[in-house]
């Protein structure tokens, strides 16, 4: 009888594959063992193992954490997806079949934002499918947005557990630990505001 329990092996170009490589590349580029990293970025060596294997997927919180611990940016640990051009404004149509959208795990993110010159912030249209677990608790410099447009959305807090339906919004500092859960049955869509450009590459290359 199969052992139910394995963990199914990703296919080659799946995208939490490709990340969870470069992040067993420079980690072992650095001579880190799993658990030096897990020491550093604040995940569980047994995580972190899945994760560069493309189990677990990582989330966009979570590669901050670990981009810094392996003192990188975090573009460094995706790859290239396309390319948008540097203006002083941009228009982002809702058809548009050139957005960029990066899925990692349970999360799909569609990037709203264009490249523009010094560019501070990057807003996501993101939907959270449900899942058994939250994700893995995680904390990192700067700041975060989350509007809710659909759905419920869970943010696990240190000292409180906010619920979020539609409507509904947190501002916080991404330093505190933090964990979000979709615990429902329908899909969350969301949109989400960091204060840096994460799925963009300083050269203008999206990731």
């Amino acid at each position: 009888m199969a052992d139910s329990a394995q963990p199914e092996e990703p296919a080659a170009d799946d995208p939490a594959q490709q990340v969870g490589a470069e992040i067993k590349r420079m980690r072992t580029e650095r001579g880190l063992t799993l658990r030096d990293l897990a020491e550093r970025c604040g995940l569980s060596a047994g995580f972190l193992s899945l994760a560069e294997r493309g189990i677990n997927a990582i989330s966009l919180t979570s590669l901050f954490a670990l981009a810094n611990a392996l003192e990188v940016d975090a573009v460094e640990l995706l790859g290239a997806a396309g390319r948008r051009s540097r203006h002083e404004y941009a228009v982002t149509r809702h058809d548009d079949p050139h957005a960029t959208t990066v899925a990692m795990g349970e999360r799909t993110h569609r990037v709203l934002t264009a490249d523009l010159p010094d560019q501070g912030i990057e807003v996501l249209a993101t939907t959270v499918r449900p899942t058994a677990e939250p994700s893995p608790v995680t904390q990192h410099d700067g700041e975060e947005f989350c509007y809710v447009l659909r759905g419920e959305l869970t943010f696990l807090l240190p000292d409180e557990t906010a619920v979020l339906t539609a409507g509904d919004s947190i501002h916080f500092k991404s330093r505190i630990p933090h964990a979000i859960h979709n615990r429902g049955t329908d899909t969350a869509e969301v949109l989400w505001t960091v204060d840096r450009p994460l799925l963009r590459r300083p050269d203008g290359t999206l990731c």
